[in-house]
C-alpha cells in the first residue's frame, strides 16, 4: 500500500513541468524581450501614421503646397537612409577588413 503510493506519488512528480513548478511557488518564466517589443514597436507606427494623416488632412495648407512639402521631405528621408546605409555599410567592411587582418 505504502509503496503504491510513494510510485503514485514519483509518477506524479516526473510529470510536473518548470510552469508547474514556478506556479507551485507564485513565480512565472520570463517573457523574451521580442515577445514585448514587437506590439510595443507595432502600437507605436499606427500611431504615428494615425498622426500623420490627422496632419495632412487638418493643415491649412493648399494640396499644391502640401504635395511639395511631402515630395521634398520624402526626398530627405530616402537621402538619409541612403546615406545612415552607405556609412553602416563602409563601418560594416572596416570591422570585417580588421578582424581578418588579426586573424
Amino acid at each position: 500500500m505504502l509503496r503504491l503510493a510513494m510510485r503514485d506519488g514519483l509518477n506524479s512528480l516526473q510529470n510536473l513541468s518548470a510552469d508547474d513548478i514556478l506556479g507551485a511557488l507564485g513565480l512565472q518564466q520570463r517573457r523574451a524581450v521580442s515577445d514585448a517589443i514587437v506590439p510595443s514597436v507595432a502600437l507605436f507606427a499606427a500611431g504615428a501614421l494615425v498622426g500623420a494623416a490627422a496632419a495632412v488632412l487638418l493643415t491649412p495648407k493648399t494640396g499644391q503646397q502640401m504635395r511639395r512639402e511631402l515630395t521634398d521631405g520624402a526626398r530627405d528621408l530616402s537621402q538619409k537612409i541612403t546615406n545612415t546605409a552607405q556609412e553602416y555599410t563602409g563601418v560594416a567592411r572596416a570591422s570585417v577588413g580588421s578582424n581578418a587582418s588579426h586573424a
